[in-house]
C-alpha cells in the first residue's frame, strides 16, 4: 500500500507556528468494533486535550505555536471515509489523515517531516526511534468517558518526562551495559523529547500555574536524586515549569503510573515499559 495523505477540507488550515503531531488511528478510536460512528479509543482523552490547549492558546497569545495533529492510519485503506466522517462526528480538529501500511509506515513517517508520533504500542515507538523518527508513549487512560458521556471538563493534558534522558551521561550507560542500538535509541528519544519540551515550555509561558491546560512531571527511573536535581535544572535551562517530580532509584513504577495517569510518556527506552503499564503492548 502506497502511503496516502488526505487533508482535512471540513478544519480550517493551521499556520506555520506549529508543533506537528502524528497519532496513531488506533489510539483514539476502538477499530475491533466496526460501529458507525467508531467507538472512543483507550486514549480519546488526549485529542479533547490538545483541543483545549490550542482553543486557550488561540485566545491567550495567538502567536503562539499550536498543536497540528495528523492522524496514521495503518492497514485500513478499506474504512477511510468511516475514519473521517467519525473525526468529524466527535468535532475533533484533525488536519490531516495519513494512510499506509504496517511496512513502511515508519518510512512514511520520515516522509510528513512530523516532529513527534505517539501511539499505544512500544513496539510501534521503539521501532520509530530506531529509524530516527521522534516518538513517545500514549498512555490508556482509565475511567475514559463511555460512549455518549461527556468529557471532563478542564482536563489537562499530562505529559510525562524522561529524567533519566535529560540527566543520564551516555557513558555511564555504556558501562553498565546498555548495547549501542539501545544507546541510539536513547539519543533519537532525548532529541525528540527536548524539542517537545521547548514546545510545550513556549505553550506554558501563555498561563498561570492555576488555570493552565497544560501539566508536566519528571521521572527517573534508574538515576538517583542527583539526575533529577540534574534534570529540573535543564528543564529551568529550557523555561519549562514542572509540576511534580518523581525520583523512583529502581523502585517499582506501574503504581506511579497508574496514579498519576499521563497522557503522554516521553519514553526513553532504557527499560520495559510493559511493565510499567500493562495495558500497553
Amino acid at each position: 500500500m502506497e502511503p496516502e495523505m488526505i487533508p482535512n477540507t471540513h478544519i480550517a488550515q493551521m499556520g506555520s507556528d506549529t508543533f506537528e503531531i502524528a497519532v496513531s488511528c488506533h489510539a483514539i478510536f476502538d477499530m475491533d468494533v466496526t460501529s458507525d460512528p467508531l467507538s472512543k479509543g483507550v486514549a480519546f482523552s488526549f485529542i479533547k486535550a490538545i483541543q483545549v490547549i490550542n482553543e486557550k492558546l488561540t485566545v491567550k497569545n495567538p502567536k503562539s505555536p499550536l498543536f497540528d495533529v495528523i492522524l496514521v492510519v495503518k492497514d485500513l485503506q478499506n474504512m477511510q471515509s468511516k475514519i473521517v466522517s467519525s473525526t468529524q462526528h466527535y468535532g475533533l480538529q484533525i488536519s490531516r489523515f495519513f494512510f499506509c501500511s504496517s511496512d513502511n509506515f515508519t518510512q512514511s513517517l520520515k516522509s510528513t517531516n512530523v516532529k513527534l508520533f505517539l501511539s499505544t504500542h512500544t513496539t510501534d515507538v521503539c521501532c520509530a526511534l530506531q529509524e530516527g523518527v521522534p516518538a513517545a508513549l500514549l498512555c490508556p487512560q482509565s475511567g475514559s468517558p463511555a460512549e455518549g458521556d461527556k468529557e471532563p471538563v478542564g482536563s489537562p493534558l499530562k505529559v510525562l518526562l524522561s529524567g533519566d534522558a535529560m540527566a543520564l551521561p551516555e557513558e555511564r550507560l555504556s558501562e553498565v551495559g546498555f548495547s549501542q542500538p539501545e544507546l541510539q535509541t536513547f539519543r533519537v528519544a532525548k532529541a525528540s523529547m527536548t524539542e517537545f519540551a521547548s514546545a510545550i515550555a513556549e505553550m506554558r509561558k501563555c498561563f498561570d500555574r492555576e488555570d493552565s491546560p497544560l501539566r508536566v512531571a519528571l521521572m527517573t527511573v534508574l538515576g538517583t536524586r542527583n539526575e533529577m536535581a540534574s534534570a529540573l535544572l535543564t528543564a529551568r535551562d529550557w523555561g519549562l515549569e514542572v509540576d511534580e517530580a518523581y525520583c523512583l532509584a529502581g523502585a517499582p513504577h506501574a503504581p506511579l503510573l497508574s496514579c498519576i495517569q499521563p497522557h503522554i510518556l516521553c519514553y526513553d527506552g532504557l527499560y520495559n515499559v510493559t511493565e510499567m503499564v500493562p495495558a500497553l503492548s
